[in-house]
């Protein structure tokens, strides 16, 4: 089978910590953060330090980012970094997590005190965001604030946060290059012979959930993920909105194409409806809330669709909490929405400067990282072998009762931070040689402007949303539903979505 995807990574939908604002500094906390700091620079350049005066009178930066934290860590932690703040760029900290996209989008709309935050590429375009004024050109702030931050960024991952010439988002020190494929429970995997050592093709997979729901009748060989799935499995590149993609990165083509056309397209669905039929994939997918590490962990499911890069497994392990293993489907290719996933400062910011500061701590000092990452020592993690820098959770804490959720790579550079037992200790080595491997897309570092068509834009947006859920969960019969799809997204302009893109892509080519 040729299924190829687009890339979606769908973050878990939290809780908000007390409705956006409730993760406030725990100001008189007398607890140490216990961090062993391996720091490149202790303060950076344009830091200052901290006037005379009570903490109250500084400035706070307010940071929103996703997944779960609970109202008491975020302020804990909060009140940690803005111990290190208040004498580095004199400055406090408010964390929020657990923020989605829908809230975030509802800040930068309102109004409401912002500074910081995690940008959601695969839900709104920085290009959008652009726009809507709803972000601030870091071009100045970049050379006044954080110069070592500005040149430890290659010029290429910068182009991927650039809009019309000025760099709007900082990318994130992470995997900036995914392979797609399938992950699974190990053990489940090794009783029934199930070889992930080299990559399979679709049927191969097929055959080995078959072997599973054979041996295991009451689990679910397939689970979606929040509603959805961590789709795709193949290798297109999304060009900023899945309006108009390459189908296959992997190739050279440089044609931008209507993705739900596609003959790969079809064949996905096709494949996830009869799953359901058969029992391989969990029924009603789209209707459903849990995320697919509370199937697995849970005994529930064997295994979901999911990108890969170096270190995952260990990662989902923690995550999911038994060990997990992952296979490829599709090779390892970099586009620009796998690098502009960035950390941007609010157009609500009442102090772009300060944010600039702040974020330039958050991407070079390890204490910082450290702290907004794993949380706090002893409450939140505790360190394993000091030697190597390697840390698992705090005793009598694990993934699924912690309080303070860690996920690295939605932070602006997890690469300086400790290590988590499972990994191998040169794990950001490896990422980095990950990265530097993965093939390029011809469309790495081009950003579709939809200022043109934004009418167009938002009324194809909603057919999706009316469809793709169904469709790649097999909730929806493709032979029905992928004809009315593309039929209304046909009248909505998709078609003018796509020659403004090809349009904008070649004049891009011919820059280059």
């Amino acid at each position: 089978m040729k299924a190829k995807k687009v890339l979606s990574v769908l973050l878990t939908t939290a809780m908000l910590c007390t409705a956006l604002a409730g993760c406030g500094s725990a100001a008189g906390t007398d607890t140490s953060a216990g961090q062993t700091s391996d720091n490149a620079q202790e303060a950076s350049a344009g830091t200052e330090n901290a006037a005379a005066g009570s903490s109250e009178d500084l400035y706070t930066v307010t940071i929103y980012a996703p997944y779960e934290a609970s109202t008491e860590a975020c302020a804990e932690v909060s009140e940690k970094v803005s111990e290190i703040t208040r004498d580095l760029i004199n400055c406090n900290v408010e964390l929020v997590r657990g923020v989605t996209s829908e809230q975030l989008n509802l800040a930068l709309t309102s109004g409401e005190k912002l500074d910081l935050f995690y940008a959601f590429p695969w839900e709104v375009t920085l290009s959008s965001m652009v726009a809507s004024n709803e972000i601030v050109a870091m071009d100045d702030l970049l050379a006044q604030y954080a110069p070592d931050m500005q040149s430890s960024i290659s010029e290429d991952d910068w182009a991927c946060t650039t809009v019309n010439g000025s760099i709007y988002g900082v990318p994130m020190n992470k995997d900036k290059a995914q392979a797609r494929g399938f992950e699974m429970n190990k053990a489940i995997a090794d009783e029934l012979g199930i070889d992930y050592s080299k990559p399979i093709t679709f049927e191969e997979l097929e055959v080995a959930l078959q072997k599973v729901k054979e041996a295991y009748p009451d689990m679910y060989p397939c689970v979606p993920n929040g509603g959805s799935m961590n789709f795709p499995t193949w290798s297109a590149d999304v060009m900023s909105d899945s309006l108009g993609v390459l189908e296959n990165c992997l190739e050279d083509s440089t044609q931008v194409v209507n993705l739900y056309e596609t003959e790969s397209f079809k064949e996905y669905c096709d494949m996830m409806y009869r799953w359901v039929q058969e029992g391989l994939m969990m029924p009603d997918g789209a209707n459903t809330d849990e995320s697919y590490a509370t199937y697995i962990s849970s005994g529930v499911g064997f295994g979901t669709f999911t990108p890969i890069k170096a270190g995952f497994e260990a990662e989902e392990t923690r995550k999911c909490g038994v060990e997990m293993a992952a296979v490829e489907l599709y090779a390892a290719h970099s586009t620009t929405s796998m690098v502009n996933a960035c950390w941007a400062i609010a157009g609500n910011s009442e102090q772009p400067d300060k944010a600039m500061q702040m974020l330039n701590l958050m991407y070079t000092n390890s204490d910082v990282a450290n702290l907004l990452i794993n949380g706090i020592e002893g409450k939140n993690y505790k360190i394993v072998d000091e030697s190597n820098k390697i840390i698992n959770y705090a005793d009598g804490i694990d993934s699924s009762t912690t309080d303070y959720s860690v996920v690295g790579w939605a932070w602006p550079n997890e690469q300086i931070t400790y290590v988590w037992e499972g990994d191998d200790a040169d794990v950001w080595n490896q990422l980095g040689e990950f990265n530097a491997s993965a093939h390029s897309s011809p469309a790495k570092g081009f950003l579709f402007n939809n200022e043109n068509v934004l009418n167009e834009v938002t009324a194809c947006n909603n057919i999706v949303a009316k469809y793709q859920n169904g469709l790649i969960t097999g909730c929806l019969n493709p032979d029905e539903a992928i004809p009315e799809m593309t039929q209304e997204l046909k009248a909505a302009g998709i078609d003018t979505i796509i020659a403004e893109k090809q349009a904008q892509f070649d004049a891009w080519l011919a820059e280059k």
